[in-house]
């Protein structure tokens, strides 16, 4: 007799239809998978108080949440399917919990997409893709199990609603101390004869899965922490976890101060792993390729990107603002918020893309003509440098950028005069020292973001000194 038949006995007290019904649903996928069901909400699952707090170490995926408060994992609800009078509801998501001593992992077991099968008179089974690891330590040799569906108890007395089911799973009794499952597990032995105590242990079918060093935290072993290693409770959860959302307000667009942001986040969770902090609220163009995983290629990404801590969270939701500087931005691009849980990226859960609204005519607005006025301030002469000032102005104010110019004889040009900054609009241009006569000063304004490039012609005469 294999230990999973073994494991199944329990159910067989519970009577032989439902127990027929429940023990095929378990260990066998349902006959169709749906999508979830109006009102399925997520699964809020312990484990054990055991798991939680010894196996700390924790990595979540696809979905599942750990509340800090509860000491609870919520796994978000996949579907439910019926087959053979019984219901089965599925969920997704995983944990990993492992446990480590002076930097090296010693033990650690992986959890996912539990399903909990309940019969019409309220017996039932969890179930969960699992597998372990273990380092040679601790007198345990190194080894490991690959992922696969087992029992992890069994339960009577299940209520089913549309929502999921609630149960508490067996505990007493499970694992008689001195059964041939007990023994073939290493649990019962010489020197410890009276493992499980009581009985008391998670579903056989999971503890074969584990690997030898990691099982006694999964049974009574008279040791201190027996209370904390029960079987948790199940239940569908009062609410399913809210999604994370984003909404992404333009308050502001200008040529000199690019675009202003106002970021509004809610449903986000600060910790979703122990070593967690809060959220990454950055800014790139929409359908970028970004590697979250590398913390500083994806925050070096974004056109602005600001870190939300968990201690600047309420109740998952924060606000925060952010300036896009011109330089940064491309006319015309189409541009998103992200966030993506910090530091490490480590779950997929806090990933959000939220599209803005830019408008590019406040932040490149059409060039308009500018007025340029010229004034000879200092004539030149046959032995002096002269001066011309120069003023550029217009619709967007005093301009910005560069004027340079050149002297004409008639047509042809005699000399060229280095180009100068304008500063709050004014620049000074430098005439050199020329032949007596009568020129033409041609000044030219290169243009800027806001005005087009100008000239202007100013007569100069030159006289003999």
């Amino acid at each position: 007799m294999s230990m999973q038949t073994r494991g199944r006995s329990r159910l067989a007290a519970l009577g032989t239809a439902g127990a027929l019904a429940a023990s095929t649903l378990v260990l066998t996928a349902p006959a169709a998978q749906a999508a979830p069901a109006p009102g399925q909400a997520a699964l809020a699952w312990s484990i054990s108080e055991q798991y939680v707090d010894h196996l700390s170490t924790r990595v979540l995926a696809d979905g599942a949440t750990f509340d800090e408060a509860a000491k609870r994992f919520t796994f978000p609800a996949d579907g439910v399917a019926s087959a053979g009078g019984a219901t089965t509801y599925s969920y997704d998501g995983s944990v990993r919990g492992a446990f480590g001593f002076g930097g090296t992992e010693l033990y650690a077991v992986t959890i996912a997409d539990p399903q909990v099968t309940v019969a019409p008179g309220g017996a039932g089974a969890i179930t969960a893709v699992v597998s372990a690891s273990n380092a040679a330590a601790q007198g345990n040799p190194a080894g490991s199990t690959s992922p696969a569906r087992v029992t992890v108890a069994d339960f009577t007395g299940g209520v089913a609603t549309p929502a999921g089911v609630a149960a508490t799973p067996a505990w007493a009794d499970v694992l008689p101390a001195g059964s041939a499952t007990a023994i073939e597990l290493g649990i019962t032995t010489a020197d410890k004869p009276n493992n499980p105590v009581g009985g008391q242990s998670f579903h056989p079918d999971f503890l074969a899965q584990l690997t030898s060093g990691v099982r006694a935290h999964f049974y009574a072993s008279g040791s201190g922490s027996d209370a904390k290693k029960k079987v948790g409770s199940v239940a569908a959860a009062q609410r399913a976890a809210a999604a994370p959302s984003v909404t992404a307000t333009v308050t502001a667009a200008s040529p000199a101060n690019g675009v202003d942001l106002r970021i509004a986040g809610t449903g986000f969770t600060p910790r979703t792993n122990p070593s967690d902090d809060g959220v990454y609220v950055g800014v790139a163009p929409a359908g970028a390729k970004i590697d979250f995983d590398d913390r500083d290629g994806g925050t070096a990404a974004m056109v602005a990107v600001d870190w939300v801590s968990a201690s600047q969270m309420s109740d998952g939701s924060f606000v925060r603002g952010l300036n896009l500087p011109k330089s940064k931005l491309a006319k015309g691009t189409s541009y998103a918020v992200y966030t993506w849980q910090a530091h490490t990226h480590s779950n997929t859960t806090q990933d959000t893309v939220t599209p803005i609204s830019v408008n590019w005519a406040a932040v490149f607005p059409a060039k308009v003509a500018p007025k340029l006025t010229v004034k000879v301030a200092k004539a030149p002469t046959t032995r002096k440098a002269g001066k011309a000032v120069v003023t550029v102005k217009g619709a967007r104010g005093k301009a910005t950028g560069k004027v340079k110019a050149k002297i004409l004889k008639g047509k042809k040009a005699v000399k060229s005069v280095k180009a100068v900054k304008l500063r709050k609009g004014k620049a000074t241009l430098k005439l050199p020292k020329l032949a007596k006569g009568s020129y033409q000063l041609k000044v030219t304004y290169l243009g800027s973001a806001s005005y087009q490039n100008g000239a202007k012609t100013k007569a100069v005469k030159v006289r003999k000194r």
